[in-house]
């Protein structure tokens, strides 16, 4: 849950007009002493506003989700491998990594069925020993 800027700017006031160490005033204003640390650090910095959040990377790199969509339609037993190799093929040879591939199919609600990919791969597990 993100602070109001309105408090942060209270907790600050108060720091700088004495009126408690940073224990006191976290205690104060309900927050951590880790927050108050840190608030006071970006304050000596200049930075006393919060920086802009929620601006994170597009979904692989702006490719058209819809793109993996299709493929999973195609085949949704194929292997994360086989997925970036034929991501690549469609959107020009840009190769994605497997976990950034899951991560996108993860985010795109779109589940893969890997019962035939486990059939091909064999057993998961080592015989026990006698």
């Amino acid at each position: 849950m993100a602070l109001s800027v309105d408090l942060r700017e209270r907790l600050l006031s108060a720091h700088e007009r004495r009126e408690g160490s940073q224990r006191v005033l976290a205690e104060r204003f309900a927050v951590s002493l880790g927050t108050v640390s840190v608030w006071l650090r970006l304050a000596r910095s200049g930075q006393r506003a919060p920086r802009r959040g929620g601006s994170g990377q597009a979904m692989l790199g702006g490719t058209d989700p819809a793109v993996l969509r299709d493929l999973v339609a195609e085949q949704n037993d194929a292997t994360l491998a086989q997925y970036a190799e034929r991501l690549a093929e469609r959107t020009g040879g840009r190769r994605f990594d497997p976990s950034t591939l899951s991560r996108a199919l993860l985010r795109l609600d779109l589940p893969r069925k890997k019962d035939a990919a486990r059939r091909r791969a064999g057993p998961t597990r080592r015989p026990r020993r006698a």
